[in-house]
């Protein structure tokens, strides 16, 4: 199907010197987008040809009067056919992708150039189909704007673009799916005055190569446009296991507060044999379900047959590593910025086929020098700003002294993305002044900052 652009304009020649160039130029050639333009001036009556006059009521500038508008778009009706009529103006809701996809559909397009002050308000009230507008700025007049909207929606069209698959994987081009910002692209060479291309890029990996795009388009929008990746979070009651080592057992009271404290179903002893139990299960008083495992795969397999408290039968687990920028990272890809990215992430790994299909249950493991192994396993920044210690008397949401540290959780509107689309400021945890009575655990602390926000921002 071909498209036509039909512009109407006191500049032709800005429109049709810039159609002639490039991929759009091709696609004219071929027969696949049209673009005509017809002069406003070209309707007017007196020997100046005058379109525009002094508003009513007083004021600066000039605006461009209705009568030259009207008769050109009726004129080219008659002429050519109906058209979608778009007034292009910044008093409008925004041009986007969606909105591209949208006009691509239609045969015939007209986008309405103004100048001045604009033209006047009788041709948006009775003559146009709607009103778009680039963004929260104001320009000289219509003219980029139109072409700006052209290319975008040309692009759309069938034929314009070689490889169909570069539209899909655009910025925002899964129109249809899920709007992302674009993973990052590398050429030759491989190392730039020391500078290198990912590894993962080189190694001839088809699968891990789309997984590693997929997920830097993901940390990419959440770090530059969160706003673009809504997500419902996680229900009140979605199941969340903590996982611990047994060294972990001299705190075993501290994690069993944070674990209630935050609804998590209980506490799992990886890397213990039944005789740990009892001592488990007197060291948290019985304030918290607790059950032991020999390794992450009998806690996966347990799960997945619905064995363990909170988890439905045939639900897989999603094994989430939390992580303090204290320390430092061993792993294949970067932990998760914050809670909604992490989700955003686990919910894009479902199958396609079984989209509908809920998240299984997540598994926790907050402890710093014992990363689970043998299982597939995410990673999360612990978020800075949520309090850090383990809630033993506390008000939720107040800061405590017991782990030692503090942390705030960032709001979108407190992510500051560096040039490279990198989220830097989601956590640091910062040592505080420790009261000395207390025992601290920064095992409690990196589970009760990352539940805060799994459980409130997720």
């Amino acid at each position: 199907m071909s498209l036509c652009f039909e512009v109407f304009t006191l500049f032709p020649g800005a429109i049709e010197g810039f159609v002639g160039a490039g991929l759009l130029g091709k696609a004219i050639e071929q027969g696949l987008v049209t673009v005509r333009c017809t002069d406003f001036r070209d309707f007017t009556t007196d020997r100046h040809r005058t379109v525009d006059d002094a508003p009513f009521g007083g004021g600066a500038g000039m605006v461009i009067k209705p009568r030259p508008v009207v008769d050109a778009m009726e004129h080219v009706a008659r002429e050519r056919g109906p058209f979608h009529r778009v007034l292009l103006t910044p008093s409008a809701p925004r041009f986007d992708q969606r909105a591209a996809a949208r006009l691509a559909r239609l045969p015939r397009v007209g986008l309405l150039c103004g100048r001045y002050e604009g033209i006047d308000d009788r041709v948006r009230e009775h003559y146009v189909d709607e009103c778009l507008s680039l963004g929260d700025f104001v320009l000289g007049g219509g003219e980029v704007a139109a072409l700006v909207i052209i290319e975008a929606i040309s692009r759309l069209v069938e034929g314009v673009v070689g490889n169909p698959e570069s539209v899909h994987t655009d910025s925002f081009g899964r129109t249809g799916d899920v709007a992302l910002l674009e993973h990052p692209h590398y050429t030759r060479p491989a190392r730039f005055r020391g500078h290198a291309v990912p590894p993962v890029l080189l190694g001839g990996d088809h699968a891990a190569i789309a997984r590693w795009r997929h997920r830097q388009a993901l940390g990419r929008t959440w770090a530059l446009r969160p706003e673009l990746r809504p997500h419902a979070g996680l229900a009140p009651d979605h199941p969340i296991h903590l996982a611990v080592p047994p060294a972990a057992l001299e705190h075993a009271a501290q994690l069993a507060a944070v674990a209630r404290h935050h609804g998590v179903v209980g506490l799992a002893v990886v890397g213990a044999g039944p005789e740990a139990l009892p001592r488990w299960l007197e060291a948290t008083g019985g304030r918290i379900a607790v059950a032991v495992f020999a390794d992450p795969k009998t806690l996966r397999r347990r799960l997945a047959r619905g064995l363990v408290g909170g988890s439905a039968a045939g639900a897989e687990a999603r094994f989430v590593r939390v992580v303090s920028r204290s320390e430092p990272f061993v792993g294949v890809e970067p932990p998760c910025e914050h809670a909604a990215a992490l989700l955003d992430l686990l919910a894009s790994e479902l199958p396609r086929q079984a989209t509908a299909a809920p998240l299984g249950p997540l598994v926790l493991w907050p402890h710093i020098d014992e990363p689970p192994s043998g299982v597939p396993i995410h990673a999360i920044y612990a978020p800075s700003g949520a309090p850090a210690g383990a809630p033993q008397g506390a008000s939720a949401g107040a800061p405590t002294e017991m782990a030692g540290t503090t942390a705030t959780v960032p709001s979108a509107g407190d992510l500051t993305p560096d040039p490279n689309g990198v989220q830097r400021q989601a956590l640091a945890i910062e040592h505080a002044i420790a009261d000395s009575s207390r025992p601290r655990s920064r095992t409690a602390a990196l589970a009760h900052a990352a539940l805060t926000e799994l459980r409130d921002r997720g």
